[in-house]
């Protein structure tokens, strides 16, 4: 089953910052979890650079966009995924 799309607001793309959990959506499908290193005006970097108004994998290498960011993790999340257990959608 093909989780839908859903970004994050740009309010929420705004107040993420360094060092919280995010979930890229790899090929819009495949949940990965990332640390946040650094957040700029226009960008949020975390091993790969997403747009800070829309969420989506900035990647001058690839023509369309292959991943995007749909939510930061909560504490609880973040526990979950820690012990090697799997969010559900």
């Amino acid at each position: 089953m093909k989780t839908p799309y859903t970004p994050m607001s740009a309010t929420a793309l705004k107040e993420i910052k360094a060092g919280d959990v995010v979930e890229r959506m790899l090929g819009f499908e495949i949940p990965c979890y990332l640390i946040v290193q650094e957040v700029t005006e226009t960008t949020i970097e975390c091993g790969w650079i997403f747009d800070r108004n829309t969420g989506l994998e900035i990647d001058e290498d690839i023509p369309t966009t292959v991943s995007y960011l749909r939510k930061v993790l909560t504490e609880k999340e973040k526990e979950i995924v820690k012990d090697g257990g799997k969010l559900v959608a």
